[in-house]
């Protein structure tokens, strides 16, 4: 009888040494390099392992039931001077969805009604030094332009109703509503005179094909008008008679005006095209890993916040065919981001003082949390979901068995893989290296790493396929 020769069989195995490369949702779905996954959500990957990312905690536990069934809009830093006390307040002022101002000290207290009056939509505020004394300026494009002193809210007549604001040079500037054309600019050191004159206030009137102004931003000198589509730099130096207006020229789709964030030596702006940093006098693309979330959705809501080290980023995002907010925190120092989901947010501000820190509100209570490194949101653990892309090992169009798995995870957790027909979830056991025997046919496989722990720490991902040598 002859004597039959098999051919060998392979074994390959595909090792993660490192998750630190991220999410890199755009690559194609063959691929090799498992260290890239294709959707990641609450992991923090920097490290090299998949850990807890930023969390969401309630700032000094404050009693809120004297207000409670309002929503919290909006969120402002208010911190003045106070003759009386001999030293700095620092107020946290909020906008209700019942249109009112409220504050609270910042170091602990109840919130409280300022005034009567009224806003229609969550209006823009700016600090600015008046008379010696520090205000803080509220407009909104129907309502007009408010200055808040102390617990004081007054109108200020005369002046138009504004949708950004920004101080340069001791100059209120200020873009108008309606049809978005005007960059309105106050009196030398007074914000409450808009009399339009050579020697007091005045606007610039831009009829090109940039559309609308968005928001406007003191930034190295200049102030920035950014537009729908484009760029307007504005020297504003002294007598406004010598005022120019340069057009800086770049494709980036539309631009978003409430993403629009300094981060000190940078902007940052989300636009239809991707989030771009913006030096002065270009724009350039960064975490292209984003980009096939937010490309098609509309994100005039987005908003930005800085801390000095990382920025916030709170945009919407399609995920699985669904489009939710999510938050985009991004280490400007590493270069490294990760994305939270889950995260119940509406607005955010970064607070200085004795706080330093970037503040936030929820669309289910109200409430003021504070963006910390717990990992968790207020008192849940959030869903922290690693997925690859669909992979064939550079094994193409050949069958292979998915012969073993190993994972190291340090509390517990899940991994389920798949082949396009079968899926099978295996539990992950705490504190010990996993090793898993799923013994799974297919040509393409997908890996997908749950955990819902206070703290994660997850590494050290092996595969190994079999596949017969001749066939290949």
């Amino acid at each position: 009888m002859a004597r039959v020769n098999y051919p060998p069989v392979i074994t390959k195995r595909i090792s993660v040494n490192s998750f630190a490369s991220g999410m890199k949702g755009t690559l194609k779905q063959k691929q090799i390099d498992l260290s890239k996954g294709e959707l990641i959500h609450n992991f923090d990957c920097s490290s090299g392992a998949l850990t807890g990312g930023f969390g969401v905690s309630n700032y000094n536990q404050y009693i809120l039931t004297n207000i409670s069934g309002l929503e919290v809009l909006g969120l402002f830093p208010y911190i003045a001077y106070d003759h009386d006390e001999s030293g700095y307040v620092e107020r946290i002022i909020i906008y209700c969805s019942d249109g009112g101002l409220y504050y609270a000290l910042a170091s602990g207290s109840w919130y409280r009604r300022i005034g009567t009056v009224t806003f229609s939509e969550c209006p823009c505020a700016i600090s600015y030094n008046y008379l010696d004394k520090d205000v803080l300026l509220l407009s909104t494009a129907t309502d007009g332009l408010y200055m808040l002193d102390g617990l004081t809210i007054t109108k200020i007549d005369g002046a138009p109703p504004f949708n950004s604001l920004c101080v340069h040079k001791e100059r209120l500037f200020a873009t108008s509503s309606g049809e978005g054309k005007s960059l309105w600019f106050s009196d030398d050191f007074d914000p409450t005179n808009w009399s339009i004159s050579l020697d007091e206030a005045g606007f610039i009137e831009f009829s090109d094909e940039y559309g609308k102004l968005l928001k406007v931003v003191s930034f190295l000198d200049y102030v920035y008008a950014f537009r729908e589509y484009g760029i307007s730099r504005v020297t504003a130096y002294g007598d406004q008679q010598d005022f120019s207006v340069d057009n800086l020229y770049g494709k980036y789709g539309k631009i978003y005006g409430g993403s629009i964030t300094d981060c000190g030596n940078f902007i940052v702006m989300v636009t239809s095209q991707g989030i771009y940093t913006f030096n002065g006098l270009s724009a350039v693309k960064i975490l292209d890993e984003y980009d096939h979330l937010i490309r098609g959705v509309d994100n005039s809501r987005a908003k930005g916040a800085f801390d000095g080290r990382r920025l916030y980023l709170m945009l919407y995002a399609q995920i699985d065919g669904e489009v939710e907010r999510v938050v985009i925190c991004y280490d400007t120092e590493k270069k490294t981001a990760h994305l939270a989901r889950g995260f119940r947010i509406t607005d955010l501000c970064f607070f200085g003082g004795s706080v330093g820190q970037v503040m936030c509100s929820f669309n289910d209570s109200f409430r003021v949390g504070v963006i910390d490194d717990s990992g968790n949101y207020l008192i849940y653990y959030p869903d922290r979901v690693w997925r690859s892309a669909t992979c064939d090992f550079g094994i193409t169009e050949r069958e292979k068995v998915l012969k073993r798995v190993t994972l190291y995870s340090a509390e517990e957790a899940s991994l389920t893989v798949e082949n396009g027909i079968k899926s099978f979830t295996y539990s992950l056991k705490a504190g010990m290296l996993n090793d898993i025997k799923p013994m799974l046919k297919g040509e393409r496989f997908r890996f997908t790493i749950k955990s819902k722990s206070f703290n994660p720490e997850i590494s050290s991902l092996s595969v190994y396929v079999d596949y017969i040598k001749e066939s290949v």
